[in-house]
């Protein structure tokens, strides 16, 4: 299965199969494959049947040190992830990446004429993906230092440190193992591997997103498990969001939090943008919600920003963020309620702040 490219072996896939049997060959195990078409140079294939992933990195660290040569080396294995892993321009796409090791991270080069290579991700749907590892022998034992998630549509090379690829590593496996490595990694290694491992299309992801957010880890990190727990756009994950942000105080967090509701078109999202705007203690927080209720301009969030404004209770400088959200309505939505601001509220800042934002609007929508 291997001998195919990714997308080209789902796209076979469709045409033989129907929707049922290509979500289970999608899922079959890739192991005991042999060679790759993706892989060029100083590739040893250690892909066997019966050993788990772990025994596999560790025979790796083996062949390695028998070896004799240098102290980097590299691993890598493929997984079923939630997203397609696009890399690569539209130049030269047929020349093979060079990896190579520069300054203890992976580095990965494909030369051009115009334009320099990309990573980015879609979400249009699950892929077979690979990961490489890169390793350092340091005394007797070996660290990760770095990881890199790789497209199976292209082609890499290996031209000075080697690479063992270890075959197919089954999802909930790789979490548990990259869970580890996690633990035991560097601030950089750590923010990695929070979006390596919530890319994975396996229930254990949620719960490692969800406790590294309320764990005792840098702040930057904490973030980066809310931001792609967010990203997962479904009723877990905002279940998930919202039992973190009742547990958590700080600021930081809980501003990240809300931003990852506002990528969710889904009701109960909109809901929880609306009580954070009307209720939250934090005024700098409530102001985050508004402006992105205002972004969203569904009638749920329009009222909600209404409901604001008109509060007769509400702290003065809320309501102005309101009216601000509000002008960046579309102009037939905006400028009707900001007039109707200008001319009825009764706090004189909140009018003002109106007017000052009618008088950015273009002459015609008056």
């Amino acid at each position: 299965m291997l001998h195919m490219k990714g997308r080209e072996m789902k796209k076979t896939a469709i045409q033989a199969l129907g929707l049922t049997a290509i979500c289970a060959l999608l899922l079959l195990p890739l192991q005991g494959q042999g060679e790759v078409d993706f892989l060029k140079g100083k590739v040893h294939y250690l892909d066997k049947d019966g050993l788990s992933l772990t025994k596999k990195i560790e025979r790796a660290e083996q062949e390695f040190k028998k070896l004799g040569k240098g102290d980097v080396y590299f691993t890598g294995y493929t997984y079923l992830s939630k997203h397609e892993v696009h890399q690569g321009s539209i130049h030269d796409e047929s020349r093979p990446f060079t990896i190579s090791v520069e300054n203890g991270k992976i580095k990965r080069r494909r030369t051009y004429k115009r334009k320099d290579s990309e990573t980015y991700t879609t979400e249009d749907g699950n892929e077979v993906v690979g990961l490489i590892f890169l390793h350092k022998v340091t005394g007797k034992t070996a660290q990760i230092m770095d990881v890199e998630l790789i497209d199976l549509d292209n082609t890499y090379e290996f031209t000075e440190e080697p690479i063992y690829w270890l075959g197919d590593g089954e999802n909930e496996e790789s979490i548990r193992f990259l869970e580890k490595e996690f633990e035991s990694g560097d601030y950089g290694l750590r923010k990695t591997l929070v979006f390596v491992i919530s890319s994975h299309d396996h229930a254990s992801a949620y719960d490692f997103l969800h406790r590294v957010a309320l764990g005792d880890y840098e702040t930057k990190v904490r973030e980066n498990a809310i931001f792609w727990l967010g990203n997962y756009k479904d009723e877990r994950s905002l279940k998930d969001l919202k039992a973190i942000y009742k547990k958590t105080d700080e600021i930081k967090l809980k501003k990240q939090i809300v931003f990852a509701f506002q990528m969710s078109d889904r009701p109960e999202a909109i809901q929880e943008l609306i009580r954070i705007a009307k209720k939250d203690d934090d005024q700098k927080i409530r102001k985050d919600a508004i402006f992105w209720l205002g972004q969203k301009a569904s009638e749920e969030s329009i009222k909600a920003l209404k409901d604001v404004v008109e509060d007769s209770d509400e702290n003065t400088k809320v309501k102005e963020s309101a009216v601000f959200a509000i002008s960046q309505l579309p102009q037939e939505k905006s400028v009707p309620m900001l007039i109707d601001i200008a001319r009825t509220n009764k706090n004189p800042k909140v009018k003002k702040q109106a007017i000052f934002w009618l008088g950015q609007k273009d002459d015609e929508a008056l």
